[in-house]
């Protein structure tokens, strides 16, 4: 046996000399004995690629490439050992997952750790490093018990954290004996089984790639020296390091060190060994600036290098984008002017999190193929979401999130069916299932869905068909949804172990054709040429099968509960992850920088070279800390390095990053993150500094105009690319700054081009204001129609913005409706069970000042109780929280009850109308306008309720609103549009009096009345007559009253001098209004009115005219912007020069009188 050891620095030649010599070796003895050529998994498809690619031999049958795992395979397929299965990273950490829940309560450390996100994941790596280092459970049960009497602290905590390994360890050992194997465990067999291997004896072994070796690779090694003919080790370094392992500075501690650990076994061997040196660098011999990187980088002092600097580039970036987009750049110039493949190209990144879907990005723009190594997670595969949701739906009450996870997932979808169409049912289920709701038993109890979407709680309207269709749509993409789940809850319940678990899981996904469908989608992956996904459809159903076949093997017969077997299987898939090979062979290479290996790289891209990031700071986030490794290494124990050395170590990797490339090194950085913060470069950079002092950083500019004209030309790769530049320059240009001639040629091409639609859309941004045009006549018609019948808040909201407007009525967007109690609801609910007491009073020939407070709380109740079904589907009987609420509510009805009986008795004024319609059916007209354009308008809407009495000059009528919120009559809203409910109401009235009630009437006013459950806030305490009386007065009603002194005593009969405590008016000693009394004449009312129908006119010609600004007003601090749901329609903003409020200026009443007052005179005499 012979073992001989290959030692050079960074691209010396050693694994061009193993291929080499490979290849002499198969061109000689096509047929003869093994070779085995044993490198890291990442870089087996590189070495079988490099072998396989040799034109003159034509394939290969004696030389095969392996990884370790690959080996063991090998060899125990041959020699025995399958026989009992592997169990995988995710069946260890599911079975841990369930040994925790189980043992928990004997931990000293980690009982309410154990409960934590990612704590299985740290223990199952924890316990696999035990198993690399050859750490049995005994060992760490005796570590433990060792500290337990020490005196430091710290020593006393690590045995703590011993004891509680040593059970889960011990514990998954006795779980897996005789049945399965651990998966760490293979090289422990493979080590035993390669004394009777015939693929080892009489190999050829090379081994290149590695850095160092575990115990457990060592002890495979061991076994390969003592049967195969001879091994080769390659290895990074300057010298052997035969008799003494290498000083911890020294750059090549690591490799060293291994080189002494295999020296040392060879010798134990009484191997042939033998030492191959390889000086110089052939990698860099006709690049003097990478040589001297490559051989100066760890040398202090260094000699300055002074000679031309084309070869390595340091690059500057404001942030990561404009690092990546510089990037970008300069590898199309490389490819299109350098003569460069993309595949000559690697990317190496020392924390790949903070580039990886930026990248994505990025190079999609840039059409850049790319490959990333390394495996990505699972935890997104809409399969892994299916399972996962699918879970939470039966075990957790069918909740609304977990229920549509799972249906977004699509792999519910019937299969007979356009998915575009199952799509817009699903959203319409979904909004269906938010409004009403649904949760629960729901979904399950049978009850057909109910879809109504014209609802009051006064009257019933019949169905109509386009709620009918909608009403099957709905149950139709119910039953497809719940039915499946329905199953699947109840074989769970059923299911008592983890073996029927698993099975009713399997059932579950075979009954949703599953496999049928990810199938499909992996046929159109491939059919869109997007090879990684079609590649990850397949792996994860296969990983999940495994999944399910490793739960169920290992705890089969195991009762456990659905909770737990979620938990578990939760820590299973997240421990999945795709294993990927390249999809194509001319791709951009992206690593990472620690784990990656590469071969004939010629340009490389250090990227991120950042202060903390390279060198990269040790992470402590696992179960043992530094200072816990340190003291086991200081008794014997070797486990992985600590952060110390892990700190000493980064050199090493950032010399074979920095030495890999053979043409072209670029080292980037940016000097802020995505938030703006200032990022430091690394002490590489300075490092490059020194050896380059000459050298001239390179600006990764995110903007074209911070280079030179020659370099903006380097902006425009792609048409995609410089659409987007030229737009960003040209919008410079309407901002009156200069630009460069190279983006008016750019916009020239580019509009000459035949897809130039994009671009015309893209440019023509530029000078987009954001207005909306006024629409066309015909336009208008066909949202509006010649006739217009709308509601008196409608004109309002127009007034208001008729942007607005022309969102809601014309566009009819809708927003989103929510199962929860708002404002309008409730106010909905007064109204209405106001209704509901007038029409019982009515009917039992009652009046309001005759009600006692027993029959104003049973007909509160009685009202409440009747209206609850109908409100808002049903949210007050949905709860044991609306439950209160709904009682809040008839508390409140009750009160407000009380203190219209109490208003009642006080007053002249009696209800005649409540509730009272105008247009349509009701017992008043509509208010009826022909406009100046040809259009008509009609007004219909209902009127709270309308009062009269009797008074010495006729009839007096007033008009009573219920409001939930504390609201008064400022006439400078009625004048701007804003508030003209109340007088239209009292308008109609008057007008139409004489047909209604059979005599002309007067306005005595309007007034608002706030229904609500005031608080009585007091310094002295108070009696409960004091209290009532403070109560009465805080629904004092508000709004605008006829200046008749016997209007005023007709509204409050008790009032003889003073304040009014019903209405807000006063009389003075001799009779006459107070001045703070809210009054205004007769005359005033009707200047009041013919404006409000002046103000009806003009904005049923502006609708019909289609005016659609975006203008909002401001009156003193309220905008409609505050509760607006269309601002993301509009997009209203005040930086812009064409968008601002319309500013409204407040008056008192009397000034906007004299204004009314000017205006008719100036009509009277035009």
């Amino acid at each position: 046996m012979g073992v001989e050891f290959l030692v050079g620095r960074s691209g010396s030649g050693k694994t061009r000399l193993i291929i080499d010599s490979i290849q002499d070796e198969l061109r000689r003895e096509p047929f003869g004995k093994p070779i085995i050529f044993l490198v890291p998994d990442q870089m087996t498809f590189l070495m079988e690629y490099e072998l396989a690619k040799t034109p003159d031999i034509g394939g290969m049958i004696r030389a095969q490439v392996f990884s370790f795992s690959r080996l063991a395979w090998r060899v125990l397929q041959h020699t025995g050992g399958m026989n009992r299965p592997f169990v995988t990273t995710t069946g260890v950490q599911m079975l841990l997952r369930k040994l925790i829940e189980e043992h928990k309560h004997d931990f000293k450390v980690y009982q309410k750790a154990s409960d934590k996100a990612g704590f299985t994941e740290q223990v199952e790596r924890m316990l696999t490093e035990f198993k690399r280092y050859c750490i049995e459970p005994e060992d760490v049960r005796r570590m433990a018990e060792s500290g337990t009497a020490s005196e430091y602290r710290g020593e006393r905590m690590l045995s703590e954290k011993l004891h509680d390994l040593g059970i889960l360890y011990q514990q998954m050992e006795r779980s897996l004996a005789g049945h399965y194997l651990h998966s760490e465990d293979y090289l422990t067999l493979l080590a035993q089984q390669i004394p009777l291997a015939h693929v080892v004896k009489g190999a050829r072994v090379y081994v290149d790639g590695f850095y160092q070796f575990t115990p457990q690779e060592l002890r495979v090694l061991e076994q390969l020296i003592m049967h195969a003919e001879h091994v080769t080790f390659s290895l990074t370094a300057d010298s052997p390091s035969a008799e003494q392992a290498p000083d911890e500075l020294d750059l090549f501690r690591m490799t060293g060190s291994t080189y002494y650990k295999l020296y040392q076994t060879a010798k134990e061997l009484n191997a042939d060994i033998s030492c191959k040196e390889l000086h110089g660098t052939k990698r860099h011999r006709h690049v003097p600036e990478l040589a001297c990187i490559e051989s100066q980088y760890d040398v202090r002092p260094a000699a300055a290098y002074t000679g031309g600097q084309e070869a390595f580039t340091v690059m500057q970036a404001q942030n990561r984008r404009a690092e990546l987009e510089g990037i970008a750049r300069e590898i199309q110039s490389l490819v299109q002017d350098g003569g460069y493949r993309y595949k000559d190209m690697a990317i190496l990144i020392r924390q790949p999190e903070d580039y990886k879907d930026l990248l994505k990005e990025v190079f999609a723009d840039y059409g850049l193929p790319y490959f990333i190594d390394g495996k990505a997670s699972m935890q997104h595969h809409p399969l892994i979401e299916f399972i996962r949701s699918s879970l939470d739906v039966v075990k957790g009450n069918w909740r609304y999130e977990a229920v549509f996870r799972c249906a977004k997932t699509e792999l519910l979808f019937p299969l007979d069916q356009p998915e575009q169409k199952i799509r817009e049912q699903v959203d319409q289920l979904e909004n269906y299932c938010i409004a009403y709701g649904i949760k629960g038993e729901r979904w399950t109890n049978g009850e057909r869905f109910v879809y109504r979407r014209f609802v009051s709680l006064d009257e019933d309207f019949a169905q109509t068909d386009q709620e009918i269709e909608m009403e099957h749509m709905l149950n139709e993409t119910r039953e497809w949804i719940a039915a499946p789940l329905v199953r699947l809850q109840n074989r769970m319940k059923k299911a008592k172990t983890v073996q029927s678990m698993a099975e009713a899981l399997y059932l579950f996904l075979e009954d949703t054709d599953v496999p049928l469908k990810l199938d499909r989608k992996r046929q159109r992956a491939e059919e869109a040429g997007n090879m990684i996904e079609a590649q990850q459809h397949g792996q994860a159903w296969d990983a999940v099968i495994q999944l399910l076949e490793e739960f169920a093997g290992m705890m089969g017969e195991d009762e456990i509960s659905l909770a737990l077997f979620q938990q578990m299987l939760e820590t299973g898939t997240e421990s999945l992850h795709f294993s990927l090979i390249p999809p194509a062979l001319d791709q951009v290479f992206v690593g990472n920088m620690d784990l990656s290996r590469m071969y004939g790289t010629s340009c490389t891209f250090v990227i991120g070279a950042n202060d903390g990031v390279l060198p990269a700071r040790p992470d402590e986030n696992g179960v043992l800390s530094d200072d816990d490794r340190e003291w086991l290494k200081a008794v014997g124990v070797e486990l992985s390095s600590a952060g110390r050395e892990r700190l000493l170590d980064e050199h090493f990797l950032i010399y074979m990053a920095l030495s890999s490339p053979s043409d072209r090194l670029y080292v980037s950085y940016p000097i802020a993150d995505a938030e703006g913060k200032t990022l430091l470069p690394s002490i590489v950079v300075n490092r490059l500094g020194e050896l380059f002092p000459d050298h001239q950083e390179k600006l990764s500019a995110a903007d074209p105009e911070q280079v030179s004209e020659e370099e903006q030309l380097q902006y425009l790769v792609n048409k995609q690319v410089a659409q987007t530049y030229t737009a960003s320059q040209l919008r410079l240009w309407t901002r009156e700054y200069e630009i460069s001639d190279v983006w008016w040629s750019a916009y020239n091409v580019l509009m000459k081009e035949s897809d130039h639609q994009r671009a015309k859309k893209l440019f023509s941004s530029l000078f987009f204001r954001n207005e909306a045009k006024r629409l066309e006549r015909p336009v208008s018609r066909q949202l509006y129609g010649e006739h217009i019948k709308g509601s008196v808040s409608r004109m309002e909201a127009f007034n208001a913005c008729q942007f607005s407007h022309f969102a809601s009525h014309g566009l009819q967007l809708k927003e989103r409706q929510f199962f929860k109690l708002e404002a309008p609801d409730i106010g909905q609910l007064f109204h209405s069970s106001l209704k509901l007491i007038s029409d019982r009073l009515r009917e039992q020939k009652l009046e309001w000042r005759d009600l006692t407070k027993d029959q104003c709380r049973n007909f509160s109740y009685e009202a409440v109780e009747r209206l609850a079904p109908k409100l808002q589907k049903e949210i007050l009987l949905s709860s044991n929280r609306h439950f209160y609420v709904k009682e809040k509510l008839q508390k409140i009805v009750t009160r407000v009850s009380g203190i219209l009986s109490e208003h009642a008795k006080a007053s002249g004024f009696v209800p005649v109308g409540l509730e009272l319609g105008f247009g349509g059916s009701g017992p008043l007209p509509p208010l009826t306008f022909t406009l100046k354009n040809g259009c008509t308008m009609e007004l219909v809407g209902r009127i709270d309720r309308v009062d009269k009495a009797e008074s010495s000059k006729g009839l007096l009528l007033r008009i009573v609103d219920y409001k939930s919120s504390d609201k008064g009559l400022d006439l400078a809203e009625v004048y701007y549009g804003l508030a003209l409910q109340m007088l239209t109401y009292l308008d109609l009235s008057i007008t139409h009096s004489a047909d209604w009630l059979g005599m002309k009437a007067t306005p005595a006013g309007v007034l608002y009345f706030h229904i609500h459950d005031p608080m009585i806030q007091a310094s002295l305490p108070m009696g409960l007559d004091e209290i009532e009386q403070e109560i009465f007065k805080k629904f004092k009603m508000k709004g605008l009253l006829l200046g008749d002194r016997e209007a005023i005593s007709l509204m409050d009969t008790t009032l003889e001098e003073g304040r009014s405590n019903i209405v807000n008016a006063g009389l003075k000693k001799d009779g006459s209004l107070r001045s703070d009394s809210a009054a205004v004449s007769e005359q005033d009312f009707h200047l009041l009115t013919d404006h409000v129908r002046r103000t009806f006119e003009q904005a049923g010609e502006a609708i019909t005219d289609g005016l659609v600004s975006i203008t909002p007003y401001k009156l003193k601090d309220k905008t409609p912007c505050t509760y607006c749901a269309f601002k993301s329609v509009c997009q209203f903003d005040e930086s812009l020069k064409e968008n601002e409020y319309r500013s409204l200026k407040a008056e008192k009443d009397g000034t906007i009188l004299d204004w009314l007052k000017k205006e008719a005179d100036d009509d009277a005499n035009s």
